[in-house]
């Protein structure tokens, strides 16, 4: 197959537009009881999108697109999960910040009976 021009242009702005979808989902905790309901909306919202984009390239056949996607993600996901980008990360933007953890249940004494 030979690749046009505009294929490779498609291609590479696929890829450039998914390494901060990448970056983001490496920027958030992997753990399910450390993640917001909002970074969990968003992290859904932008695979949910990021899955439609791809299965139409796939059905279109258009092989060197798909795989930018998934370079593009696999660079930006490598570079959220860089420590010190992260720990940077973390502080600049509070949205990538794990939930707190709720503090242990205090144990209640039961009453005396009279």
């Amino acid at each position: 197959m030979d690749s046009t021009t505009l294929d490779i242009a498609i291609s590479a702005a696929l890829g450039i537009v998914c390494i901060p979808c990448g970056t983001f989902l490496g920027l958030i905790p992997m753990k399910a009881d450390q993640v917001t309901t909002k970074q969990s909306r968003a992290s859904q919202m932008m695979c949910f999108v990021i899955a439609l984009v791809f299965i139409g390239l796939l059905i279109a056949e258009r092989d060197l697109e798909t795989w930018a996607i998934v370079a593009g993600l696999a660079v930006g996901f490598a570079v959220g999960k860089i420590p010190p980008f992260h720990q940077w990360a973390l502080g600049k933007w509070p949205f990538l910040e794990p939930k707190k953890p709720a503090g242990k249940a205090k144990r209640v004494k039961k009453a005396k009976k009279k």
